[in-house]
């Protein structure tokens, strides 16, 4: 108490003077209010005579102010109002506190700014909060001594810290003058006791002391406080049971960028009572203003704020509070914060991008991760992809910079900081903690980014023998100090040398020569260092170089000796005169005979000299800049034609440059190379004219345009820092003031791809000579044409494992990773196995795939902590902080036994992160902890799943029935499954090789068959509606017990292949028993005895006979024994059990894509879009696979495309073929990021009127009797003398009972009559209605009606068609069927056209498709046009055809256009009419020469000819054709031939000859057409120079060479050892024979006599 009364004595002497004008007052009295919860109270607040004085309401409770005058400073502004009513004559500041909650309750003070005295304070009580608990014992022996201490209170003063010792005759005014404010705040021990001590009486004036302040207005008026020591200690010693002290490690750091401009608050909860806190305030301003500003309640489980909608270059003041129900604590410490611009985020992009280049990221992986927002939002598949470039990322994320005082000042737990120095992830560690704080970790990031330095940049470093000179630029902020590591590169165990600087430039001493080293530099400043710099290698010179004495001038060039030197021929030494060349004109002849000379006497003219400066500034095109720098190294181009009339000027640039520029370096060489640098050398030219100043090494990777220049003027270099295993080109130039020289040759190096003999972890390649390999299954291996080197560039890629190369083909097969490789010896063929490092398992070791039944169930088995388990039962997903260690297992156990997968693609979650919507257990450790990342998207779909998806199944049984036989029953979901949302469930059965079976069923029991005896089998079952589905309730494990009878049954077949259509089989049941006989052996099919005895034999099949036949045997002891063998038949193939599935783009996605086949294909093929293009053609875009999958009932074919990307989206047709035609099916690939249909909701079938139907037969009236809601045969067969007679009515009651709809399915396999199941069944009234069998169907009426109820909701109706004519196609609509169109599995659509009415044309649909087009059609043909919907139960009937009558097609593009016979100037042209039969008035022939590319030459032909003479062709000329077909109603696509046509040799014996020229000077002045001729010869001069060397690829040839008169057929594959193309060609057949018979042309016409137009 002595302590307070020392505080008041300082108080009295030292009080202030204020004076109150007598005029202001407060009318409002203090009061209280009882309110109940979410209702509004209005709290008054009228002062007299306020004048421009600012009223000011507080929250005692935590010491916010709420408002000044009208302005709201809390965030939350629709919390308060500040009302003021119009007819109020004073000043009235009531305050409005609207939906009242438990947290308001509390003491509200409204007090005058100037004058806090003049206050009023009313408490506020919500009905049903807790109250305060009462502590009566107000102790004196409060000791805050240690407090005190550490506060450093003075020791005269510290006996008042420990009021119990404190001596009484004590000054406490003398002793603790200086340090009272310390003593209150260890009293107070951060705690607000304000409402204690209001609640407890103590006088408004004294309230300060409450909070540990010294009262800012201190008066006598204080003196009273004196009377109240006793209660303010009470309430302190009440303080420490009941409130929360203040939140500690609070940090702020600024987290600005081009959209937002914040500050994010972390903090920590209090030591001092932490279970008491309910949640916390940030308080905040401008420094510069007078009121904190104070957020919303922040809750305990969130322990960062982000402040935004902030100000840049303004200083903020923020603190934090702790808030309990009784009160709050004080105020952390004041952090100034003032917010900086930072990069805009394209910089950062930028400089992240640039960062990963110079660091070597592959391209796949900077295009992935290489992103300012990688550790957020980047799926965790994509980080493993580039585990080796992880690390390099991962510095450039961080702006390779250490970020790390920065994490620790804002408390991250030790395992992230690693994170925040740029350190890659460690697999094994769980970085839970970490995830949840990201936010904290992107803050320091871009804090760092403005105020840390960055590693140097342009570094160089200029090596000599035994020192180095290293130079760089400073990155970012400012640095103070550099720190330089080095050690030599080849001694891979050393450690690091250190230097340090202040400054760039620094000398480094003491290296070896010849050696090569490496080093790493990084900048500091007093706010945080930057990351190590990528390694910087360079090799020492082994000796001195000694800098060569400049050449000096000699006497000019001599041209004459120059060509004499090189050997030019005497005759073509008058060209070896500058006079002569640029006087403008050549002898013609001369330049003629010397065409082989010209390269000589141009190197010795221009003299290794680069005078394209002249060249430019005469304006000679670039085109000659080869000549114009033209040296004894190189050869003259095509381009030199070009250049022909500028002689003159280039020779007289020539002539200048003699004087001035400097020769060509000579001797240009590699004397050393290693992985990192290049040692060069070379020679100074001989004598020249010039002076050499310098000389320039220019050179570039073989990947790269832009080239780098190093100068010296020593006749050596080393380049330094190169890439290892890269290719280089060097050249060097000599330099002077004038110009350079002409380069030397280019040198071409490939740097070591390791130094000491070390080999990195990556992937490579291993040859195997003269072995091939093939696989264990049916792998279909990529095939591409090119190189070795270019199919190896084809297989790097991780899934590639290996490649064989055909030497003598010059192709390669690749085989992806899901082949098993068979090597075998195979001459001619090599075989590259590809090997990569296997990547880190980011899953850790455990059961990560078990599910729980429901949230409870789940929480209870995954071993949460008792703290945590209301957290996880509840869902409370904000309780992150308190849960850290179990926070996953909370999000796991929130699916609620749901499978939320569907939702959480559809918002882009990646596939390595759907096991928390699937309910598993997912790891949390290395880069797989990422995860968390997309706790948003989880919890939206976990809450919209409780709405709609099921529960899983409850109460799961499995009831052994026999040997073969199990009953699987089951109770309904708790929850959404019902008829509403068409809930089913799918049952899953598989055993332990994985082979699974799914079945549906909308019973709660389903009847397991056809299982082996004595076998291990797994039952699980889910629910599914439209929404979704459940988890499966839980494997279950049965064993099935052996069979009763012990008996070896079987089936053989022959033959043992699928038979034919229309072919033969035999089955024979094998029965034996060692003890038992067999006097009874049926087939039975359909639930019918169909032969007696073991052998069934069948002929004439048919697709009605494909199915399942069971033998049945029993025995002595009436024992029975079945098989069913499953009998296959070949026939034309029909796709069914179509696959529609959507995917995401660019995610790495593996699509499949199915289609199942009867008929058994021989190969399937798959094709793309309405176009239907081979998929392999698009293989720039995509990788696909497809498969060919045999079971017992069908053929499966499988696409796979590698990876989903956007042009992988569309529909895809399945094309299966064996003899007997083809088959196709149609799926699509959707994009499961565009909004997916409306679910078709199942609907009610429309009643059919049966009464209706039978009246609008002609039958009696007493038979109308048995047609209701159904037709009644039962009560006919029981009444037969009265409805006996209306049995022979039954066509009509089957047409009316089958509601349009195909029920032969079922009555198949309800054992009804083939004749009565094809007819009635389906729906029809057979053709034959007076044959035998029609009393079969009388037999079987039951059954056909049974089938007719069974399905009625099963069995969709008939979909109403559309079929229009547009253009070359019939375009097919429909829609979905109004029965049932949620049942539809896929349709059948059927074409017929009447020039074919044997079969018709077939594609099976996907149900999600409902339109296609027809193509191929034909002119004149009349196509009638049906589809089905069907499903596993039947289908529609074939009702609502279309009919298209096909007319004024344009034509199809001829065919078959081929060649038949060439001659120099003329060639025979044939193709066939177009497909579609359209008419064809005329054809167009379009023809010019390749090598033009100009406009087409046109001949018009008449329609009825199908063969033309083209004439007045030029010989030994490449050509081009094409051919239209006109019609009266358009013209058809060009049809080509497939390369250009050389036509040869002339064959003519009187081919007209020009006249002789006599030689005539050449100048600069001849016309056009002479510098055409001239320019003609030099083409042809270089064209056969080089013939040898060229490749025109795809150009096909016909050439009649001298030596015989058979015509060859050149530049086809395998015609010689080389081929660029990238696919294969069959040998060339040609519809005549012209290679040894007489050309026969009496069937051509002759152009005189023909309707021919030319153009």
């Amino acid at each position: 108490m002595t302590s307070f009364k020392a505080v008041l004595s300082v108080i009295t002497a030292a009080h202030l003077l204020y004076m109150v004008s007598a005029e202001l007052k407060m009318l409002s009295d203090n009061g209280s209010y009882t309110v109940n919860p979410d209702h509004t109270v209005v709290l008054p607040c009228v002062v007299q005579d306020q004048g421009a004085k600012k009223a000011i309401w507080k929250n005692l409770k935590d010491g916010s102010k709420i408002s000044v005058n009208f302005e709201i400073l809390s965030q939350e502004k629709n919390k308060y109002t500040i009302e003021r009513p119009q007819d109020n004559t004073h000043f009235t500041w009531n305050l409005r506190i609207n939906n009242v909650v438990d947290g308001d309750q509390g003491y509200y003070q409204c007090y005058i700014q100037e004058n806090p005295n003049i206050s009023v304070i009313h408490y506020v009580i919500v009905e049903g909060a807790d109250e305060v608990p009462t502590h009566t014992n107000g102790s004196a022996n409060l000791n805050v001594t240690s407090c005190c201490i550490d506060a450093n209170v003075s020791s005269s003063c510290l006996p008042v810290c420990h009021l119990s010792s404190m001596p009484t005759d004590l000054n406490v005014l003398t002793a603790c003058a200086s340090d009272i404010n310390k003593v209150l705040k260890c009293g107070t021990d951060g705690m607000n006791h304000v409402g204690c001590c209001k609640r407890r009486g103590v006088d408004d004036i004294c309230l300060d002391f409450c909070y540990g302040a010294v009262p800012s207005n201190l008066d006598t008026q204080h003196l009273s406080c004196l009377s109240q020591l006793p209660t303010l200690l009470t309430c302190l010693e009440e303080g420490k049971m009941l409130l929360p002290g203040p939140p500690v490690a609070v940090s702020v750091v600024q987290s600005v960028s081009d959209d937002q401009k914040s500050l994010l608050v972390t903090w920590r909860p209090p030591t001092q009572n932490p279970d008491l806190v309910t949640g916390y305030k940030v308080l905040f301003k401008l420094t510069s203003e007078t009121h904190y500003k104070s957020t919303r309640i922040i809750g305990t489980s969130e322990l960062m704020f982000k402040l935004g909608s902030l100000q840049l270059e303004v200083e903020y003041s923020v603190r934090v509070v702790s808030l309990g129900l009784h009160g709050s604590s004080q105020p952390s410490e004041t952090f100034l914060v003032t917010l900086l611009q930072t990069q805009p985020k394209s910089e950062v992009e930028a400089d992240i991008l640039d960062c990963c280049s110079k660091k070597g990221v592959s391209d796949p992986c900077i295009s992935k991760l290489c992103k300012p927002d990688l550790l957020t939002n980047v799926p965790p598949v994509e980080i493993l992809r580039c585990d080796a470039d992880f690390d390099k990322v991962q510095q450039c994320l961080v702006g390779q910079r250490d970020h790390t005082p920065c994490c620790k000042r804002n408390s991250l737990p030790d395992v992230c900081l690693p994170l925040c120095a740029g350190q890659i992830m460690n697999n094994s560690v769980d970085y839970i903690s970490c995830v949840i704080r990201m936010p904290i970790i992107n803050a320091c990031i871009q804090e760092g980014r403005a105020a840390i330095p960055g590693p140097p940049i342009n570094i160089t470093v200029l090596p000599g023998v035994r020192e180095a000179v290293i130079s760089w630029d400073n990155n970012g902020a400012n640095a103070t100090m550099y720190t330089l590591l080095y050690k030599q590169k080849q001694m891979n165990t050393s450690s690091w040398s250190h230097m340090a600087a202040s400054s760039s430039p620094l000398l480094l001493r003491g290296l070896y020569p010849g050696t090569l080293y490496e080093f790493k530099m990084a900048a500091a400043n007093e706010l945080g260092s930057s990351l190590l710099s990528s390694s910087v290698v360079f090799l020492t010179y082994e000796n001195v170089i000694t800098t060569p004495a400049p050449t000096q001038p000699s006497g000019l060039h001599n041209l004459t000796a120059c060509c004499s030197e090189k050997n030019v021929k005497s005759e073509c030494r008058r060209l070896c005169s500058f006079d002569v060349l640029g006087a403008g004109s050549l002898d013609f002849s001369i330049a003629l005979s010397c065409m082989d000379q010209l390269a000589l006497i141009i190197s010795c003219a221009s003299d290794g000299r680069d005078h394209t400066m002249c060249c430019k500034e005469s304006l000679v095109p670039s085109a000659c800049d080869n000549i114009c720098q033209f040296s004894q190294h190189d050869e003259l181009t095509a381009d030199f034609i070009t250049c022909v009339s500028y002689t003159g000027i280039i020779a007289n640039c020539y002539r200048e440059g003699l004087a001035t520029l400097p020769r060509q370096p000579q001797n240009f060489r590699v004397l050393k190379y290693t992985s990192h640098a290049v040692y060069l050398a070379w020679q100074q030219p001989k004598a020249t004219s010039t002076q050499i100043e310098s000389y320039s090494v220019i050179y570039s990777s073989s990947n790269q345009t832009d080239q780098k220049t190093v100068s010296t003027k020593n006749l050596e270099l080393i380049v330094n820092n190169l890439n290892p295993n890269t290719n280089y080109i060097f050249k060097v130039v000599s330099v002077n003031e004038n110009g350079t020289s002409a380069p030397t040759p280019e040198v071409h190096i490939l740097t070591k791809a390791f130094d000491d003999g070390t080999q990195q972890k990556k992937c490579n390649f291993t040859v195997k000579n003269d072995t091939n390999v093939k696989t264990k299954d049916n792998f279909q291996p990529r095939v591409f044409y090119g190189t070795q080197e270019e199919c190896q560039k084809y297989c790097d890629i991780p899934l590639c494992i290996g490649y064989t190369y055909s030497r003598q083909d010059k192709a390669c097969a690749l085989y992806m990773n899901k082949a098993s490789l068979v090597p075998f010896p195979q001459p001619g063929i090599d075989f590259y196995n590809h090997t990569c490092p296997t990547p880190p398992n980011i899953i850790p070791p455990g059961n990560w795939s078990l599910q729980f039944h429901n949230r409870t169930d789940c929480c209870q088995k995954i071993n949460v902590t008792d703290s945590c388990m209301e957290a996880c039962v509840t869902g409370n997903f904000q309780s992150v902080y308190q849960c850290e260690a179990d926070y996953s297992k909370i999000l796991t156990c929130a699916s609620d036994g749901r499978d939320h997968t569907s939702c959480c693609q559809n918002l882009q979650v990646p596939e390595n992160c759907l096991g928390f919507c699937k309910g598993h257990l997912v790891p949390t450790t290395g880069i797989q902890a990422l995860c968390l990342n997309y706790i948003p998207r989880y919890v939206q779909c976990f809450v919209n799943g409780t709405m709609y998806l099921p529960t899983p199944p409850e109460s799961v049984m499995v009831k052994v029935v026999n040997g073969t036989t199990v009953l699987l029953t089951w109770e309904p979901p708790t929850s959404n499954c019902d008829v509403l949302t068409g809930c089913h469930y799918v049952v899953s059965l598989w055993n332990f090789e994985k082979n699974m079976t799914r079945n549906k069923t909308r019973e709660t029991k389903f009847l397991l068959t056809g299982l082996k005896s004595q076998a291990v089998y797994f039952v699980a079952v889910m629910a599914v509606n439209k929404y979704g589905k459940s988890i499966s309730s839980g494997e279950m494990k049965f064993v099935t017990p052996p069979l009763v009878a012990d008996v070896d049954i079987s089936v053989s077949q022959t033959p043992s292949y699928p038979p034919s259509q229309h072919g033969e089989v035999e089955l024979f049941c094998n029965v034996y028993s060692a003890e038992r006989t067999f006097p009874f052996v049926y087939w039975i099919r359909n639930n019918k005895i169909i032969r007696k005895g073991r052998q069934l034999k069948m002929s004439g099949l048919s697709e009605r006979d494909e199915g399942n036949y069971t033998c049945s045997a029993k025995d002595d002891r009436g024992i029975v024994s079945n098989i069913t063998h499953f009998l296959r038949i070949m026939y034309k193939p029909k796709a069914y059990n179509l696959s529609d599935e959507s995917y995401l783009a660019d995610q790495r996605q593996v699509a499949t894509l199915q289609c199942d086949f009867k008929g058994f294909p021989k190969s399937v093929k798959w094709f793309k879009g309405r176009e239907e293009i081979p998929v392999t053609e698009f293989k720039e875009s995509f990788h696909t696979e497809s498969s060919l999958i045999t079971f017992p009932t069908l053929r499966r074919s499988v696409l796979t495309i590698y990876y989903v990307v956007d042009a992988a989206f569309d529909r895809y047709t399945c094309v299966g073929y064996n003899d007997f035609g083809n088959g196709s099916g149609i799926v699509q690939l959707r994009n499961g990021r565009l909004t997916p249909p409306p679910t078709v909701v199942p609907t009610v079938p429309a009643v059919r009127n049966v009464s209706a139907c039978c009246m609008s037969y002609d039958m009696p009236k007493d038979c109308l009797e048995l047609c209701s809601f159904t037709v009644d045969t039962e009560k006919a067969f029981a009444q037969t003398d009265k409805y006996g007679h209306c049995l022979a009515y039954l066509q009509f009651y089957t047409a009316c009972a089958s509601d349009g709809k195909d029920h032969s399915e079922c009555c198949e396999k309800k054992g009804v009559h083939s004749f009565c199941s094809s007819s009635f069944c389906a729906g029809f009234i057979p053709d034959d209605m007076g044959s035998i069998f029609l009393m079969n169907c009388v037999t079987d009426t039951k059954l056909i009606l049974e089938c007719v109820q069974e399905n009625q909701e099963f069995i969709p109706s008939a979909p109403a068609l559309t079929a229009v004519l547009n253009n070359d196609v019939i375009q097919v609509s429909w829609d979905k069927p109004e029965d049932n169109p949620h049942r539809v599995d896929h349709y059948e659509l059927y074409w017929q056209g009447s020039d074919s009415p044997s079969t018709p044309e077939q594609v099976s649909v996907v149900s999600s498709l409902t339109n296609h087009q027809i193509k191929n059609i034909k002119e004149g043909v009349n196509y009638t046009i049906w589809i089905i919907a069907s499903n596993e139960k039947g289908s529609s009937q074939p009702v609502n055809k279309k009919w298209v009558l096909v007319k004024n097609l344009k034509p199809s593009k001829p065919t078959n256009l081929h060649v038949s016979e060439v001659n120099g100037e003329s060639v025979v042209l044939k193709w066939d009419p177009p497909e579609n039969h359209a008419v064809v008035t005329n054809y167009t022939i379009m023809y010019r020469k390749a090598a033009s590319k100009g406009s087409y030459s046109q001949l018009t032909v008449p329609g009825s000819v199908q063969m033309y003479l083209v004439r007045n062709l030029q010989p030994n000329t490449l050509y081009e054709f094409q051919i239209v077909a006109n019609g009266p109603f358009g013209k058809s696509k060009s049809a080509a031939l497939g390369s250009a046509l050389n036509s040869g040799p002339s064959t003519s014996a009187n081919k007209s000859k020009g006249p002789e020229r006599s030689a005539v000077p050449l100048g600069i002045g001849l016309t056009v057409a002479v510098l055409l001729i001239a320019g003609a010869i030099v083409a042809l001069y270089l064209y056969m120079r080089r013939r040898k060397k060229m490749n025109y690829g795809e150009t096909v040839s016909f050439e009649n060479p001298q030596y015989g008169s058979r015509v060859q057929i050149s530049g086809l594959p395998h015609a010689n050892d080389s081929s660029d193309e990238g696919f294969g060609y069959a040998p060339l057949r040609e519809d005549h024979d012209i290679e040894h018979r007489h050309t026969d042309k009496s069937n051509l016409r002759d152009e005189a006599t023909m309707d021919v137009t030319m153009s």
